[in-house]
């Protein structure tokens, strides 16, 4: 039997269908306080890449850069990759056990996060399917699946002053 996700039924993979859904998701991010906006991947690359970057932690598995230079609790700026976005919510999943980049989600002052365009699903029954689990919302447009408790267990104060999600156009 053929296990399909709503995108998968929808065709939602179709060029014009894939950026219904960037816009949608940046639509969905922005009204949860995020400034969110699609950037072009060798130009983000190349700006991320320079040793001048103001970022005390660094954490893109995609384009293999890494970096910590700071105590955790003194974050400035951070920026992370996200493993999905999700369309219909505006929502990030991050899927991550490193506790460093944990941390950081929730003590940095400015959060970057970036996600490929690629990643965008529709909603979270997607994700689901994907997973085989269901996220669990951590705050500040984030959800996690590597988090464990309930949704009324968890209770997080984040000093993050500002989210911005950059979409790499990948497409």
């Amino acid at each position: 039997m053929e296990v399909r996700t709503f995108t998968q039924k929808q065709n939602l993979f179709s060029t014009e269908n894939r950026r219904d859904l960037l816009d949608s998701f940046l639509a969905n991010s922005n009204q949860l306080g995020n400034d969110s906006l699609k950037v072009d991947q060798e130009l983000f690359i190349e700006a991320a890449s320079k040793e001048n970057v103001q970022f005390e932690f660094i954490r893109l598995s995609s384009i293999d850069l890494h970096k910590k230079s700071f105590e955790i609790s003194n974050a400035k700026n951070a920026i992370i990759e996200a493993e999905y976005a999700i369309a219909d919510s505006g929502r990030l999943i991050i899927d991550t056990q490193d506790s460093d980049q944990l941390l950081t989600i929730f003590l940095a002052e400015t959060l970057h996060i970036i996600v490929p365009s690629s990643k965008i699903l529709h909603s979270m029954d997607d994700l689901e399917l994907i997973k085989g689990k269901k996220a669990i919302d951590v705050g500040r447009g984030i959800a996690s699946l590597t988090s464990s408790g309930s949704n009324k267990g968890l209770s997080f104060s984040s000093k993050v002053i500002k989210t911005l999600v950059y979409v790499i156009e990948d497409l």
